[in-house]
């Protein structure tokens, strides 16, 4: 039978490249997703401009769809009330066809929160 030597380098080496594997696991209870309001302008412009102000100035495109501005300035509107309405798909219109993934959702209402008027902040 043959003897072999070992470096005794190789099982640090091993335990080392096992544990680095363990911290780039992620579990279920990861922080969730923060908003960007930047790419929650760019879904306003590309998913909601065509009948929404999605911007500071203007009128809506569509008479019967309020501009971004007043959504966001109503009595009692909430990051959280605004989340849940959004996430919730069926209560759009059928013509706003509209379909946003949670993450983007998010992005949308950090964007549009950047409209609400100085003195509604407080």
């Amino acid at each position: 039978m043959a003897v072999t030597k070992t470096n005794p380098a190789v099982p640090f080496t091993l335990a080392a490249m096992l544990l680095a594997l363990g911290a780039c696991a992620t579990s279920g209870t990861d922080a969730p997703y923060e908003g960007n309001a930047s790419m929650g302008m760019l879904i306003a412009r590309d998913s909601c401009a065509s009948c929404h102000a999605v911007s500071l100035g203007g009128e809506s495109p569509n008479d019967h769809a309020p501009t971004f501005r007043e959504v966001i300035n109503r009595p009692g509107m909430t990051a959280d009330s605004l989340t849940a309405w959004l996430n919730e798909a069926h209560n759009y219109p059928t013509e706003m066809g509209v379909h946003l993934e949670p993450h983007q959702v998010d992005s949308l209402v950090a964007y549009m929160l950047r409209l609400r008027s100085e003195q509604d902040e407080s």
